[in-house]
């Protein structure tokens, strides 16, 4: 799985567009959809969406369904405790559901989803690579709204269309190439803007893949606009929204200007943003990231695999943006989701 995507800047209104490591950069349908953030605090609507690429109207025997028609099992995750709570939906050739979270999961305020293809007549997750999605919010706070496309894997290159994808039969979404897609390795966010006094607010959302009992120790390399790499660590469990400021003080405008940083190489925004309290030039950088180490109370996994989200706000503002970051390298322990003390074996 190689997940890319980007944030435009124009007139500090964001757009952001999910891409992927295909021949033309674009990503492609999957049989599970990991979307990073719902998020039913905030004011506003947040949607899911949800639709079935498969145009596939042939009757199946007996009359009942045709050929294109799957299940799909929305699986939310409360980002307070990690526990979740699931609804299956139908959709037929062609189909395509949008959901409101706070309607469809009232019970839960904040974390992240993920839906994957089931058998209508068995109930089991099966190869189906023809999802794809999209989530919104939108505000009265927000200009256009922020636009999150979700984390698309395929199912196993060794399964058949239609094939149970549970392959160890212990109801574990397992990205491990057999079952699901391989996660990313590291991951790379190509632009961040520093963290200014309030005003500017850059924010990371992290997802575990090791399981519900495990905090993962992310290592960070920070670049700023000349080169100049700093380091950092944080822990956090199965997910976490964050100030990017709270990683690490090398996300601040006022460290970044201390640096030997390009003088001619800044972001403008005081006059877009009129009177709000921005100077007028705020730095900016890049970063990666890898999994340093996992670990609960009986158990700790090196290397473990994360998933993360770039999301970008002004503050006194109406303006604001997310990204996915780019991916490199794969690595077969990335879980949804693995209950209890010990890491999935398989």
């Amino acid at each position: 799985m190689i997940q890319f995507s980007s944030i435009t800047l124009a007139c500090v209104t964001f757009a952001s567009l999910a891409l992927s490591a295909g021949a033309n950069s674009l990503d492609v349908p999957g049989s599970l959809l990991i979307y990073p953030l719902f998020d039913n605090n905030r004011g506003g609507v947040y949607t899911i969406t949800v639709t079935n690429t498969n145009g596939d109207s042939t009757p199946l025997p007996g009359g009942q369904l045709l050929a294109g028609t799957v299940d799909v099992e929305f699986v939310y995750i409360h980002g307070l405790n990690c526990l979740e709570f699931n609804r299956t939906r139908r959709l037929t050739p062609n189909d395509t559901l949008t959901v409101t979270t706070i309607q469809d999961n009232p019970n839960q305020s904040t974390g992240y989803v993920y839906v994957f293809a089931k058998s209508p007549t068995t109930g089991k997750a099966i190869k189906f690579d023809w999802l794809a999605g999209d989530s919104f919010q939108t505000a009265p706070t927000l200009v256009g709204g922020i636009d999150i496309s979700p984390v698309v894997f395929l199912a196993g290159s060794g399964l058949a269309a239609g094939a149970n994808t549970d392959v160890d039969n212990d109801g574990v979404r397992d990205l491990n190439g057999n079952e699901y897609e391989k996660v990313n390795d590291k991951l790379l966010v190509p632009r961040f803007i520093a963290d200014f006094d309030g005003s500017s607010r850059p924010e990371l959302i992290l997802i575990g893949l090791t399981g519900q009992s495990f905090q993962t120790i992310v290592n960070f390399l920070i670049y700023n606009d000349n080169e100049e790499v700093f380091s950092a660590q944080y822990t956090f469990d199965c997910w976490n929204r964050i100030d990017l400021r709270a990683v690490n003080g090398a996300f601040t405008q006022e460290f970044l200007q201390s640096t030997n940083h390009n003088p001619n190489e800044f972001l403008r925004v005081s006059n877009v943003f009129g009177p709000m309290l921005v100077p007028m030039q705020l730095e900016y950088g890049w970063f990666r990231m890898d999994g340093a180490v996992a670990f609960s109370t009986a158990a700790s996994v090196q290397d473990p695999a994360f998933l993360a989200l770039r999301i970008e706000r002004f503050a006194f503002t109406a303006f604001a943006g997310a990204s996915l970051p780019y991916g490199i390298g794969v690595q077969a322990n990335g879980d949804l989701v693995q209950h209890g003390p010990f890491p999935d074996s398989n």
